[in-house]
C-alpha cells in the first residue's frame, strides 16, 4: 500500500513539474514575443512619428458656422428613448471643410462621421443619437468634431432631462 502511495506521488510530482515548465516555456515565449513586439513598434514609432502627428497644414484650414448653435437643449424625455440631434453647419471659409473624425464623451452617445468634404458655401449636418435607457435626470453629453479648423476639435454640446420610467 505504502509502494502504491509513493509511486501516486511521485507520478503527481512528476507531471506537475512537466506542466509548470510548459507554462514557464510559453510564459517565456510571451514575454519575448511581446518584448520583441514592443520594440518594434518603438523602432517604429520613433521613425515614423513626424508623419504620424495630427498637425493640419495651414493652408488647408476652413471655417465654419454652427447654423443652430454649438450648445443645444432638448428639453425632457422619457428613459429609454433614442433621441436623435444634429447639428447644421456651414463651410464659411475657402477651402474645403474635411471631417476626420467625430466623437461622443460616453458611449450613451454614437455620432455619425460625415464621409464626404464639403466645399466652401455648403451646408452639411452632424448627427448622433443618446440611448437614454439607464439614464434619468439631467444629462449634458459632448459630441467632438475633429476637421480642418484652427482649434482642429470643435466641441458640441447638448442637454436633456431624462425622466425615470414609472414602475
Amino acid at each position: 500500500m505504502k509502494k502504491i502511495l509513493i509511486v501516486l506521488a511521485a507520478a503527481i510530482t512528476i507531471a506537475s513539474c512537466k506542466e509548470a515548465d510548459k507554462t514557464a516555456d510559453t510564459t517565456s515565449s510571451a514575454t519575448a514575443t511581446t518584448t520583441e513586439a514592443t520594440s518594434t513598434a518603438t523602432a517604429t514609432s520613433t521613425t515614423t512619428a513626424a508623419p504620424q502627428q495630427n498637425t493640419v497644414d495651414p493652408a488647408t484650414l476652413t471655417k465654419v458656422e454652427w447654423l443652430d448653435g454649438m450648445d443645444k437643449d432638448f428639453g425632457k424625455i422619457e428613459e429609454g428613448k433614442n433621441l436623435e440631434v444634429s447639428f447644421r453647419f456651414k463651410n464659411v471659409g475657402d477651402k474645403p471643410l474635411v471631417i476626420s473624425n467625430v466623437s461622443a464623451s460616453c458611449g450613451c452617445t454614437v455620432p455619425e462621421t460625415p464621409k464626404k468634404p464639403y466645399a466652401p458655401g455648403e451646408t452639411g449636418v452632424i448627427k448622433a443619437s443618446f440611448n437614454s435607457a439607464g439614464k434619468s435626470g439631467a444629462q449634458a453629453k459632448q459630441v467632438n468634431v475633429f476637421a480642418n479648423l484652427d482649434p482642429a476639435m470643435t466641441t458640441l454640446n447638448f442637454r436633456v432631462e431624462v425622466k425615470a420610467k414609472k414602475s
